[in-house]
This record gives structure tokens, sequence and C-alpha cells, in this order.
């Protein structure tokens, strides 16, 4: 073959490399953002590509779920109360749309009063939460009241109540150290204001935190019993008595806060003599899984 001919052949051989290759890279899964550093398409009629849903998210979901087992009988015992925290924090990721990475979830041994302290102030100074916005403070877990019934007989002539971390016993609890009281708990919710915010205690003596700053404008408060009351647990079911009758049997079939709660509070009377109490300052039924929500009422 004549040299000239030659080279026409490996020119031509040359440039089906490079369109095949191109070819490759165009009908590759490499991102779309490289070919348009690239120029490829300027200047070509091409129909506008409509992404399937570009809409934001009508709220933004944030939670602190807190489930303590403890290792002591100090105040009683408490068997369930992580499987409960396990149970909200899955219902909330699962079905109410909440992302994992907006959920704090302490159990156990994490929810000692370090951690409890840090997740309620990212919860308080979270600048993401708006009036567009979903929040949750889940508790279960000993609650205790200033009073000597209960070794608490703390100077001072009105009463206060306390949620109970799990590394209590490093401190003198029966002097009110280490716990955390219900001013405490004010301080960090009182200045969140979200369109919609459940809180849930389920603890004995969670009726005492009935108190505004923990309720107020578009929030829902459920408590497990009267401030003067135990709350108990249901073996069989191995969750809380309120867990199991509000949240496992009406939230998470599909009821309001305030629909589950009302068909939940008459078997816990009638089965473990418990009066669970709530605060309702939301203007209408409380569907975390329906967002956004027209009120009912």
């Amino acid at each position: 073959m004549p040299f000239s001919n030659l080279k026409i052949a490996f020119a031509f051989l040359a440039t089906l490399i490079l369109f095949l290759g191109f070819a490759g890279v165009v009908s590759s899964d490499k991102p779309k953002a490289l070919l348009a550093q690239s120029g490829f398409g300027k200047g070509l009629e091409q129909p506008a590509v409509q992404p399937l849903d570009r809409q934001a998210p009508a709220t933004s979901k944030f939670a602190v779920v807190i489930g303590i087992v403890y290792d002591n009988f100090e105040l009683g015992d408490v068997h369930y109360a992580d499987r409960d925290a396990n149970s909200v924090y899955d219902l909330l990721t699962t079905k109410y749309g909440f992302p994992k990475e907006n959920v704090v979830l302490l159990t156990n041994a994490n929810a000692n009063r370090q951690n409890i302290l840090a997740a309620l102030d990212w919860l308080a100074h979270n600048p993401d939460i708006d009036s567009g916005s979903d929040v949750v403070f889940f508790y279960s877990g000993h609650g205790l009241r200033s009073a000597p019934d209960v070794g608490l007989n703390l100077p001072g002539g009105q009463t206060a109540y306390a949620l109970v971390p799990f590394d209590f016993m490093k401190y003198d609890f029966k002097k009110g150290q280490g716990l955390l009281w219900d001013s405490e708990l004010k301080g960090y919710l009182k200045d969140i204001h979200p369109g919609r915010m459940w809180i849930n205690i389920d603890s004995c003596s969670s009726g005492g935190f009935n108190q505004p700053g923990i309720t107020g404008p578009n929030r829902v408060v459920t408590m497990s019993s009267q401030g003067d009351e135990l709350s108990g647990e249901i073996p069989e079911t191995q969750r809380g008595v309120m867990m199991q009758y509000m949240v496992e049997d009406g939230m998470s079939r599909g009821l309001s806060v305030e629909q589950a709660f009302a068909a939940a509070s008459p078997r816990a009377a009638l089965g473990y003599s418990q009066n669970p109490q709530i605060a309702d300052d939301y203007p209408g039924n409380m569907d975390l899984g329906n967002s956004p929500q027209i009120p009912t009422n």
C-alpha cells in the first residue's frame, strides 16, 4: 500500500477510535455535570428535562428521643423504656418522615445528664427550626417530685418535678443534684417555636410537667400519669402502658396525637390506675404523619 494511503487509513482509524470513545463517555453513567463542563450540547435545540419532584418539603422535622433502663433499682424497676424509645424512633423515621440525621436517640448509658443537656441545647438553638417545622421531645424513664414520700424533701414551698438521667447515682440526687428539673427543662423548651410540637413524658409524676414553657402554642404535651401517680409497664407487650395504648395501638396505626391519647387514657385508668394528662394548644388534630395539615377543629 502506498505511504499516502497508509496515512489516510491510520487517520481514519484514529478518528473512529476517538468517536467510539466519546460515544462511550456520553452513554455512560457519569454525572451530567461532566458533560456540562465539557460544553457538549451547547446551542442544540434540546427539550428541557423536567425533574420528577423539585418541590421543597413542607416541613422540617427534628426530635430528641430518650429511653432509660437503669443499671440499679434505687428508684424502682424500669424494664422497657429503651424499647419504647426505639419504637418511637422507628415511628418518626419510617412513617412520619423525620430524617435520621435530625433525630437524636439516647438510650440507657448514653442518656446521661451531659448528653441529655447537649441534645436539648441542640434542639433549643437549632437555626433550622422555624414556624414550618415539626419537633418532638420524647422521654421514657424515671420521674420524681420533691416531696417527702419520695425522699426528695427539698427546701422551698412549691413542689418541683424531675426527669432522671441514667447516671443520677453519680450525684447526691436526694439533694436534687444530677436530675433534670422542670425549671431546667422549661429553660430549653420555652423558646422553641415550631409549627407543631409533640412533647411526651412517660414517667411517674409526669403530670407535674404540665407547666407553661413546657406547654404552649402549637404544642401537644402528653403525660402518662398525674403529678402524684406512678406510671406502669405491661410485661406481656414489653412496653410502657401509655406507650402501648397510645403509640403502638394508636399513632402507629394512623391516629393523631389527640385521637390516640383519647383512646388510650381510659384503658390506662381501668387497667393500671394511672390517669394520663394532656395539654393541647394545637388548633386541630396533630397528625405528624401528614404534612402539611389543615386543622380539623
